[in-house]
């Protein structure tokens, strides 16, 4: 898993920058507006203190969109990777805070008041978002002024698109390597009944036959959730179709409440009643050009964006905690060291950059 996140942060790096906007709200600006910078700094931007507090307020956002299922998988040097990571971002959106600064983007009163409005919208009341902000120790001055922050970012990240321009033939190029994501596939609205025997299956089958409703039948005798139902699946992608029943479900496509025979699904046996069928459809281009402009804009943009970091990156002054790059330099040596081998075998390279250490 360590590897795996590890091969996709350059990509991780460039969509949470942008993302960590909303951490904002959930605690990082308090902590900085609110004067306690005398905390110890996990790392330094331009003389611009990231502390530990930050760092953790942060960390947590992020962990909170995993799905416990996923964090029980990671082992503590993936935890370990993901809040390194997340320190990373923060210095990426300090580092664009600043570039903005100097580039005098501005934000106008209006457009604050908007995106916090849009923040408000998410709470039942007024009084749960005050209450929400006493909880994350958050006034509203010092909100707007993080949201005035977040907004000159974005703007920032915008104004790298303004002279991009995507030629036609580059879009037609990109549908027809990718006409998949314009096609649908053919779908059926279909109805099930599941039964654990062939001999219950044969005699519901012949209740259908004999004129029974099937959604009756399915409701009285089938054992699987869309039972009550009355055996209603919805519509059905083909692809998602069981293979056991798919060539018997296509030769119905044109049969609107056409049913099929007992088809014997692992251990299980199905009827299937066809309500409708729709064939697979293809976006025309013409129809698929814009979004497949915005697609190819954004893919310039983020690549930019990622020059852009890697600049300010190389002329700013970034110092990182000395237990925190300890922490990392450990997981490297663990990572490069060969089984068998001990880390006492390996000679550490070294390199020349701008990032200094310092100790909390």
């Amino acid at each position: 898993m360590m590897r795996s996140l590890r091969k996709n942060l350059d990509v991780i790096l460039i969509i949470v920058v942008v993302a960590f906007a909303v951490t904002i709200y959930y605690g990082y600006g308090a902590y900085r507006r609110s004067g306690r910078t005398t905390q110890a700094a996990a790392a330094t931007v331009n003389n611009t203190v990231i502390t530990f507090s930050e760092l953790d307020a942060a960390f947590r956002n992020l962990l909170s969109r995993y799905d416990s299922k996923t964090l029980n998988q990671m082992d503590e040097k993936a935890f370990e990777f993901l809040r390194m990571m997340t320190l990373e971002n923060l210095i990426n959106n300090e580092l664009l805070y600043q570039e903005a600064r100097s580039r005098k983007i501005k934000v106008s009163a209006q457009e604050i008041e908007e995106q916090l409005n849009a923040i408000k919208a998410n709470f039942p009341s007024e009084k749960e978002f005050n209450d929400f902000l006493s909880y994350q120790r958050l006034s509203l001055p010092v909100l707007r002024e993080s949201i005035k922050r977040e907004l000159m970012i974005q703007k920032l990240i915008d104004s790298l698109a303004q002279d991009i321009e995507i030629p036609e033939e580059e879009i037609q190029k990109y549908y027809n390597e990718h006409i998949s994501l314009f096609t649908t596939p053919a779908q059926y609205h279909l109805r099930q009944i599941t039964v654990p025997s062939q001999e219950e299956a044969d005699k519901a089958l012949k209740r259908i036959y004999l004129g029974e409703d099937f959604s009756k039948v399915a409701q009285e005798i089938s054992q699987d959730q869309y039972a009550s139902n009355g055996g209603d699946l919805g519509w059905v992608s083909e692809a998602l179709i069981p293979e056991e029943a798919r060539g018997a479900i296509k030769e119905l496509a044109d049969r609107p409440n056409a049913v099929t025979g007992v088809i014997k699904i692992g251990d299980l046996y199905r009827i299937y009643q066809v309500l409708e069928f729709k064939p697979e459809q293809v976006t025309p281009f013409e129809e698929a050009k814009e979004d497949i402009r915005k697609i190819l804009e954004n893919e310039q943009k983020n690549v930019r964006l990622e020059h852009l970091i890697s600049e300010l990156r190389e002329k700013s002054t970034i110092t990182i905690s000395e237990a925190l790059k300890s922490q990392e330099s450990q997981e490297a040596e663990s990572e490069s060291t060969p089984q068998g081998a001990s880390s006492e075998d390996q000679t550490p390279a070294t390199s020349e950059n701008n990032t200094e250490e310092s100790t909390p």
